[in-house]
């Protein structure tokens, strides 16, 4: 049997009464709608504009795809948000200049002048150098309320001929069943032997259906002061040893050395756009944006220490940079990260 789209003669637009009137059948059961629950928002000023702009769903024109919509949440205005800020308390420098100074001496003669008894020949020439370098995270979510049109598909009961919904009269689409794991040939043998198998279904389409849909995306961000992405490993490399909450740049200060404060390059404003640009997740189809929330959950600026020992081998100066945090010589790639 071929399939019946919309138009054939068996199910066109002839009214649902004479259906009824022709094969002396009794009305079709009723169906139970179903249910959509949508996750209710926190603002009860958002809640009340959502509920009034549903009153008004077969009002909307057609699809436009205007962004606009009420804006909640702290994410869209730098000035609502107040970051907590933090230093990692740098290893000693006693620790630092001996890391230093045997980092240019090799194994062997380490061993040698330590069992001939020979003064090391390397020594300190000025002051340690610690210098605080801002490490920028952000962390929040953007939840987006939406409405966009689909059409839905309706299966019926095999014996129904014609259906009516909102007082108008529906095209039944007949729909043969293919197996994918049955041959055709041999599906087609084993429904003319048996009525076993049933071969078609029927169905009905809905179109214009417009629908109040929520899409959320969390992120994090985590940078430099002069705006390169950190991995988490080089954060947790960077940030996770003796952090302490400051309140002012004051606290930045160690004893016995020379600090400077480096002055990022990321404002507060430029962070806030990244993030923006780096968590926002606009629906693929939508007819019209109703609310759009930015939320920060968390801003923080963390002052990493970045030592620097000036050392004299013989008559050669030498700087050597340590990692103030882990107290390891710094590599390559951390070099990079804060060039």
């Amino acid at each position: 049997m071929r399939d019946c789209q919309p138009g054939d003669e068996s199910f066109s637009d002839t009214p649902l009464q004479d259906h009824i009137d022709r094969l002396q059948a009794s009305s079709p059961p009723d169906k139970k709608d179903e249910e959509r629950e949508f996750e209710e928002p926190n603002s009860t000023a958002l809640e009340e504009y959502l509920s009034s702009r549903l009153q008004q769903i077969g009002e909307i024109a057609s699809e436009a795809k205007d962004t606009n919509g009420v804006r909640t949440g702290n994410g869209w205005d730098s000035n609502q948000l107040i970051e907590q800020v933090y230093r990692i308390d740098p290893i000693s420098l006693k620790r630092a200049a001996q890391l230093a100074i045997s980092s240019n001496r090799g194994l062997k003669s380490r061993i040698k002048n330590q069992l001939l008894g020979r003064s090391n020949n390397v020594k300190i020439v000025e002051e340690p150098l610690v210098e605080f370098v801002p490490i920028w995270r952000i962390k929040g979510f953007y939840e987006c309320y939406y409405l966009r049109t689909d059409a839905f598909k309706i299966q019926v009961k095999e014996d129904v001929v014609g259906v009516e919904v909102e007082g108008k009269s529906r095209d039944l689409i007949l729909e043969r069943k293919h197996s994918r794991f049955i041959p055709s040939i041999i599906m087609q043998r084993l429904q003319r032997l048996s009525g076993f198998l049933p071969s078609e279904s029927k169905y009905f389409v809905v179109n214009d259906i417009v629908e109040l849909a929520r899409s959320r995306s969390d992120a994090e961000l985590v940078m430099t002061g002069q705006g390169r992405r950190l991995t988490e490993e080089d954060e947790l490399m960077l940030t996770s040893w003796r952090s302490k909450r400051i309140f002012d740049e004051t606290e930045l200060r160690v004893k016995g050395a020379k600090v400077k404060i480096r002055a990022g390059s990321v404002t507060k404003d430029e962070l806030l756009r990244r993030f923006r640009e780096h968590v926002i997740r606009m629906p693929e189809r939508f007819k019209e944006i109703l609310s759009n929330r930015l939320q920060i959950t968390e801003l923080k600026r963390t002052y990493v220490p970045l030592i620097t020992v000036q050392i004299q081998k013989g008559m050669v100066p030498m700087e050597i940079k340590i990692n103030g945090s882990s107290g390891e010589l710094m590599d390559s790639n951390l070099l990079k990260l804060f060039e």
